[in-house]
């Protein structure tokens, strides 16, 4: 059975993230809301329109695919998988119109029926090394 806070997470990645509603934002996200990433904080559902926004200039089509889904007390943690086709440029990266897969983890804290902070790993340096000269995209 999903709990409360499980369905506020996975309403948060498959309305915003996957269907692109940034209209939600407001609703599932806390004023205060942190989040932290390897490439620094963002701040309130501002900061995470605005990194949803990066994010889909380089995978235009993101999606995500959640793979485990469990949560305790008010902490929510997925581990998911990002596709999308590479066609930014982005992280530095030119424009390669490659298919990726990015896995994370994501840990949520739920408070007040709103995300209240987030803790976000990706493997950048795997989807980096993907996307290499040295790995061009196969033909057909």
């Amino acid at each position: 059975m999903m709990s409360p806070n499980m369905a506020l997470v996975r309403c948060f990645l498959d309305e915003i993230v996957n269907g692109g509603d940034t209209r939600l934002i407001p609703e599932l996200v806390a004023a205060d809301h942190v989040r932290h990433a390897p490439d620094g904080d963002l701040y309130g559902p501002e900061g995470v329109r605005i990194n949803l926004a990066e994010w889909r200039t380089g995978l235009p089509d993101l999606r995500v695919v959640i793979e485990d889904l469990f949560a305790g007390g008010d902490r929510v943690v997925s581990r998911f998988v990002l596709h999308g086709t590479y066609d930014g440029p982005f992280l530095g990266v030119p424009t390669t119109r490659q298919e990726v897969a990015l896995v994370g983890i994501g840990i949520d804290r739920v408070a007040g029926d709103r995300l209240a902070e987030s803790w976000i790993y990706l493997d950048v340096l795997g989807l980096l090394r993907h996307l290499s000269p040295a790995n061009p995209p196969e033909v057909g």
